[in-house]
């Protein structure tokens, strides 16, 4: 059924460009509210204290940690005479509004403005909540509480939630909904007061239904555009997106901005064949199609189907990789199409990974995007990969991602130029990183630091084996498991067949990225760096051509998947 709705809505009726106030309806919403949030996703509340404003502190530096001092650095205030492009004094009194406060990459963001740019005023900080004292607790538990602020709690010993409260500021609120979700009185307030604004709100699903992943990465960006025009004061706008919104784009890929209705296929096709006609994405058709299957279909499975296909086949068809991709290109086209005089920085990270250096070396929150790939690999569970050793595996710390924002708000925010500017925060241009390099890497790891299984056993891996064909990929797995295990009955046959499906569905969505055949040129990044004093370069390391990845890997990032994620343990056996 799924198919049959997707095969025939190709080509729609895509003849005007609609503008972007008309993709939406009168009211400012989405054409149907896509998505209702689990009740799981609210943080029970617990009774906290109002926020302290206006406190000072005084630094005792005598109780550091060693594994803070090198952070720690000489941020508190030793400002050369050549200052570069002034990171830290620009902060200074500076008013700014996070969204997807509590996520990964926010919250390596909030820790460095805090412990490097002390003299910020307030960050305002987007949480979704069903009230402000739930806000509040998800302030304590996500931030105040977390290790990644050690560091910072170091430098300020006893008056570090005092420091830590006077310049956060909860706020409930949905980037979703009109006003973000805030009511009329915030809304307003920080319309007045905010300089700056750090759009990190996302669903990074790759093969999320189309509605829900339209309803997160495209009218999230539509609200916030409209609330932006609100903030009087507002001297930039960064948006987070990725380096794979560049879709199928092959070779040397350059940090150029989307614009409405332009697609990757099309790029394609009008390259190769400047004659032929291919019709541009339109976003309201995309919009209304999934609104009408919306109200037509009142079965939900059928619906959540559909919806799942959907996204994956608009996307393949346009010239993208998944429906995570397409979306967030789609995102930054209205983004461009709505900003007027508003100056706008796209940051376009690769594949986020855990710190570098800052705070420390090695955090990371949740089990991210290369992480299953590495560790069901030390697990010995993934003995085989469906992809090409030669593609590049594009990767950057989270750090260097959050350095390079910090570096470009100066740089933007000094000039103040209405224009949309985009970076890409990748390392496969100055630094490339192999497929089969990243597996040898942990290969060297796990052959010296094996993981156990359930039984405390070590466990032996071999060193990683590459398809190109799908079909010799799945027989290659199969044929493994029936040689390790004994096959008795039904259940144990059924189970294996399980494990093959879960492979090739798992390899599937990784497909896109184990054959890539991009490379992002960072030209912007590296005219960056050029502009920043020694001392700044120092202090917010953007230099990733220097990072040594066999050193990286086996001495950082999984060493820090094991504790941050697994809490030291080895990951759950499948």
């Amino acid at each position: 059924m799924a198919m049959l709705h997707v095969q025939n809505i190709f080509p729609l009726n895509i003849t005007t460009r609609v503008p972007t106030t008309e993709l939406f309806s009168k009211n400012g919403h989405f054409p149907i509210k896509f998505y209702s949030y689990p009740k799981n996703e609210i943080i029970r509340s617990k009774k906290t204290n109002h926020l302290t404003l206006g406190i000072d502190h005084v630094i005792d530096p005598s109780s550091f940690s060693s594994s803070c001092i090198k952070a720690l650095g000489d941020h508190q205030g030793d400002v050369l005479a050549n200052n570069g492009i002034g990171i830290i004094e620009f902060f200074e009194d500076k008013n700014i509004l996070v969204t997807g406060a509590t996520g990964f990459l926010a919250k390596v963001l909030i820790e460095k403005m805090l412990r490097t740019t002390p003299k910020i005023n307030k960050i305002y900080l987007l949480i979704r909540s069903k009230d402000k004292e739930a806000a509040f607790d998800r302030l304590t538990s996500e931030i105040i509480e977390s290790k990644l602020f050690k560091c910072l709690k170091e430098m300020h010993g006893e008056s570090y939630e005092l420091f830590i409260k006077s310049k956060l500021v909860p706020i409930v609120g949905n980037i979703h909904e009109p006003n973000l979700g805030m009511d009329s009185i915030t809304a307003h307030q920080i319309a007045q007061e905010i300089d700056l604004i750090v759009d990190s709100a996302a669903n990074t699903t790759f093969d999320l239904r189309y509605d829900l992943a339209l309803e997160a990465n495209v009218n999230g960006p539509y609200q916030l555009m409209l609330f932006a025009k609100k903030c009087k004061n507002l001297k930039l706008l960064i948006h987070y997106s990725s380096a794979y919104v560049n879709g199928e784009r092959e070779g040397l890929i350059y940090e150029k901005p989307f614009t409405m209705g332009e697609s990757i296929t099309k790029e394609k096709v009008t390259s190769h064949s400047p004659s032929t006609k291919f019709p541009s994405l339109n976003v309201a058709n995309e919009l209304d199609f999934v609104s009408m299957l919306n109200n037509a279909i009142e079965n939900n499975d059928t619906f959540n189907k559909i919806m799942k296909d959907l996204g994956s086949e608009r996307a393949k068809l346009y010239g993208w990789q998944d429906t995570y991709s397409f979306t967030k290109a789609i995102g930054e086209m209205v983004i461009d199409n709505m900003r007027e005089d508003i100056p706008i920085v796209i940051i376009r990270p690769s594949v986020i990974t855990s710190t570098y250096e800052e705070p420390f070396p090695g955090w990371i929150q949740g089990f991210r995007v290369i992480d299953p790939l590495l560790i069901f690999y030390g697990k010995g569970e993934y003995t085989c990969c469906f992809g090409d050793p030669s593609s590049l595996v594009d990767v950057v710390p989270v750090d260097v991602v959050v350095n390079t924002t910090m570096a470009a708000i100066v740089k933007h925010g000094h000039l103040q130029i209405p224009e949309l500017n985009v970076y890409h925060a990748t390392s496969s241009y100055m630094n490339p990183l192999s497929l089969s390099q990243l597996f040898n890497y942990c290969f060297e790891f796990f052959s010296s630091s094996p993981s156990v299984n359930s039984k405390g056993d070590q466990i032996k891996i071999k060193k990683m084996i590459f398809f190109d064909n799908m079909s010799d990929f799945t027989n290659y797995i199969l044929e493994k498991l029936l040689k390790e295990q004994e096959v008795h009955d039904l259940k144990m046959q059924m189970r294996i067949k399980r494990k093959v499906e879960y492979f090739e569905n798992f390899s599937k969505i990784y497909e896109s990225y184990t054959f890539y055949k991009g490379r992002f040129h960072n030209g912007n990044m590296r005219k960056l760096m050029e502009d920043m004093s020694e001392e700044e370069k120092k202090n917010f390391n953007i230099d990733e051509s220097k990072i040594n990845w066999r050193d990286y890997f086996a001495g950082v990032h999984i060493l820090g998947v094991k504790e941050h994620v697994f809490n030291g343990r080895s990951a759950v056996h499948r």
